[in-house]
């Protein structure tokens, strides 16, 4: 299968031909601004799909609204038409094209010439974030993520305008689909969209941005559950340096081995590595409302358990050959022991993060 995409060297592009190299049996044929029209001509014939994602939005000349965006779109649709092909088409154009400005007026033009063709689809995209977006162009998010990510200044004029934004991933996610055969997620009047999206304010998104640079240096991350923060946190490392992406951790080292905490979340507790020499044992202390889950991901260990109120036990012998995950109830004193010959790992998740001032641990021998 041969896809042309035309703005190839784009936000867009870039990461629309970043998804088909990864399908196999597709031959990308990319168009910029660099290639003659010409060369279209020679080889529109064995094209099976078009993503049409060239335009122009920031011209030295207004005119220029209209060379980038009516007049390419109108001589690839004359183009199809001359040769009688019925190669489908997608465009991407604004949601500015019900506005009476020129890059508005351009793309209205551009959406109605693909729409005239007997098999174009027409996308108009809302505010586009995310990975490989031109900073101090025509993204705010970009700037932002940009100029915070590299201890730059920002300027916001009012914290409570609002944002209607949609992701790249999913914008990829969706052409991949139509060029599939799929339907589109969304179509109104012939005009299709892209979902989900997100109304956010552009003083949600700088606290949320600084509370990112800000945890960079610890071992606290986002609450990525809420699928908002989780796509403006990726976006918001792409443009870190990439020096800024290694910190060190805090290990604690006695006799026993070592124990390290690795991630900490404001709201799912906190991840940790414990490493002990052979024959060590660790625990022996319950919990009434701190609850655990132990991974050994290397090593032999037995795993001990005893009511703290009718004394009934239990135990597992785990090892990293074939991992388990044994979740530590509250009201039962537990230990861990090393009974390998070689250090044993364990990673350990807790539902709450470690208070030294209320550590809800007690010493209770398992034996």
């Amino acid at each position: 299968m041969k896809v042309l995409v035309t703005g190839s060297n784009g936000f867009v592009g870039k990461n629309l031909i970043s998804r088909l190299n990864e399908i196999e049996n597709i031959e990308i044929i990319k168009y910029d601004k660099e290639n003659n029209f010409e060369e279209l001509k020679n080889y529109i014939n064995d094209i099976d799909f078009i993503f049409h994602l060239a335009g122009v939005n920031r011209p030295t000349d207004n005119k220029d609204f209209y060379t980038g965006n009516t007049d390419l779109t109108s001589k690839i649709i004359d183009l199809l038409n001359k040769k009688n092909l019925n190669i489908p088409i997608v465009l991407t154009s604004s949601i500015q094209a019900v506005k009476d400005n020129d890059y508005g007026k351009s793309k209205k033009m551009a959406e109605d010439k693909i729409l005239s063709y007997k098999n174009g689809i027409v996308y108009r995209l809302h505010n586009v974030f995310g990975k490989w977006c031109r900073p101090n162009y025509n993204s705010v998010v970009a700037t932002f993520c940009n100029n915070i990510a590299n201890d730059l200044g920002i300027t916001i004029n009012d914290r409570n305008t609002e944002l209607e934004l949609i992701y790249i991933d999913d914008i990829i996610d969706e052409f991949i689909n139509i060029m599939l055969g799929h339907k589109p997620t969304e179509k109104i009047e012939n005009i299709c969209y892209i979902n989900p999206r997100y109304k956010v304010t552009l003083g949600y998104i700088v606290d949320l941005l600084y509370g990112f640079k800000n945890s960079m240096n610890s071992i606290y991350v986002p609450k990525t559950g809420d699928d908002f923060v989780k796509k403006l946190y990726s976006t918001f490392v792409s443009y870190l340096p990439i020096e800024k992406v290694c910190i060190n951790t805090v290990c604690n080292v006695d006799d026993r081995g070592s124990f390290t905490e690795l991630v900490r979340t404001n709201d799912s507790g906190q991840v940790s590595i414990s490493i002990s020499k052979p024959g060590i044992v660790r625990g022996n202390h319950y919990h009434h409302t701190k609850m655990e889950r132990f991974i050994v991901v290397k090593g032999t260990a037995k795993i001990g358990f005893k009511h703290i109120i009718d004394g009934t036990t239990h135990e597992f012998i785990v090892n990293g050959n074939d991992m388990k995950i044994v979740t530590i109830p509250v009201g039962y004193t537990h230990n861990i022991e090393n009974i390998g010959d070689d250090e044993m790992i364990l990673v350990i998740w807790c539902n709450e993060l470690f208070d030294k001032e209320k550590p809800d641990t007690y010493y209770k021998e398992v034996n």
